[in-house]
């Protein structure tokens, strides 16, 4: 599918030049701009008639909570599940941080909501990635990337994102080198964590020594 394009684009965003960026496989949208074009384009997949209806999807978690608080977008993944369509969903965090008892609070909270939407999930250890593999990108089947340059805030005064139109294939390589497979996949090692960690959020039993040697076996 190489043909996916928005409708109308969101209020504000200049619409002659963003039109000619699209020409050119490219689009700028800032702020408030990024969630509602990305609401508009998973719309688009699930009205298309194009397969594969599938999102990969990469996140920087500083800030799990943040996240949960993207309801639209986050019913869109649910609708486009629901019409068959397939989210897999990578987490991208500091070791330092998976090590706190708060963070993986909210990390796990987020993790167990966009299973509950039908999404697969998994982990990558973010002091061990590449640079270029260490973004956050939503990959909209085959034909629309949308890169999030500068991370927004929960109340979107700020933020900056570019969507590709071409090229979707570099992107698709890149998630998928991460994702892996196997007993390595980001999906398995997701589930090593939560093996440690699960039982002491629920227990109030939480050892950081302990989280830390998981982590570092990751």
């Amino acid at each position: 599918m190489r043909t996916l394009r928005p409708g109308p684009l969101p209020a504000g965003t200049g619409a002659d030049s963003d039109y000619g960026e699209i020409a050119d496989g490219h689009l700028r949208v800032y702020a408030s701009e990024v969630p509602r074009l990305s609401v508009l384009l998973v719309n688009t997949l699930i009205d298309s008639q194009s397969l594969p209806k599938r999102i990969l999807a990469a996140d920087l978690t500083t800030n799990p909570s943040l996240l949960t608080r993207r309801r639209e977008y986050l019913a869109v993944n649910r609708r486009l599940v629901e019409a068959g369509g397939t989210v897999d969903r990578l987490f991208i965090a500091f070791a330092d941080d998976l090590v706190r008892e708060e963070y993986a609070r909210e990390l796990l909270q987020l993790i167990t909501h966009h299973r509950q939407l039908g999404g697969t999930c998994g982990l990558a250890v973010r002091d061990r990635l590449r640079a270029d593999r260490a973004v956050d990108v939503i990959i909209i089947a085959d034909a629309a990337v949308l890169v999030e340059e500068e991370q927004g805030d929960a109340d979107y005064t700020r933020g900056r994102s570019s969507v590709y139109f071409k090229g979707a294939e570099r992107w698709i390589g890149r998630f998928e080198s991460v994702w892996g497979h196997g007993a390595d996949a980001a999906p398995q090692i997701l589930q090593r964590y939560e093996a440690t960690v699960r039982p002491m959020l629920d227990g109030t039993t939480w050892n950081s020594d302990r989280v830390r040697e998981t982590v570092d076996a990751l």
